[in-house]
């Protein structure tokens, strides 16, 4: 007799919608991109044990609502604490560079509509880099308006 093969962990679901194990899955991938992005630029700050932070950025970003935000802050903290003279500006470099791979992990308010990651990404950073945090809030509701603008007025170009 032949056994079937076993399935040891499911990890995506199958059929229209996503489950709980997609969503996992999801999670695990982002937080992997969050280690693998903190890891260089925490060591490139000065960061002691630079491996083992970015590891624990990562397993921040996994956690859902606010480990995206303890694994940004925490990379802030670490590359802000090394004694160089630019240490604050670089620990907001880290922290940014984070911000962009972990901030995706979270499921974004409805309100944002459909704007991919790029798209939001280059938003954000656009927007920071002209007004701040203020720029960055404004730049992502005026890019999520256009996209919506432009789905409502040219229907071909949704997909």
């Amino acid at each position: 007799m032949s056994a079937a093969p076993a399935t040891l962990v499911k990890a995506v679901d199958v059929g229209a919608r996503p489950g709980a194990a997609t969503a996992a899955t999801h999670r695990a991938l982002w937080g992997a991109l969050a280690a693998a992005i903190a890891w260089p630029a925490l060591s490139l700050c000065g960061v002691a044990h630079a491996e083992v932070a970015a590891a624990a950025v990562g397993l921040l970003t996994v956690l859902p609502w606010l480990g995206p935000l303890l694994g940004v802050l925490l990379a802030a903290v670490l590359a802000a604490l090394v004694p160089q003279p630019y240490a604050p500006l670089v620990g907001l470099a880290a922290a940014a560079l984070v911000t962009l791979a972990a901030a995706p992990a979270q499921h974004p308010p409805g309100w944002l509509g459909p704007l991919s990651i790029p798209v939001a990404s280059a938003a954000v950073v656009l927007g920071g880099a002209v007004g701040g945090v203020i720029g960055a809030l404004a730049a992502l509701v005026l890019a999520s308006a256009g996209v919506r603008l432009r789905r409502r007025f040219r229907p071909e170009a949704a997909s």
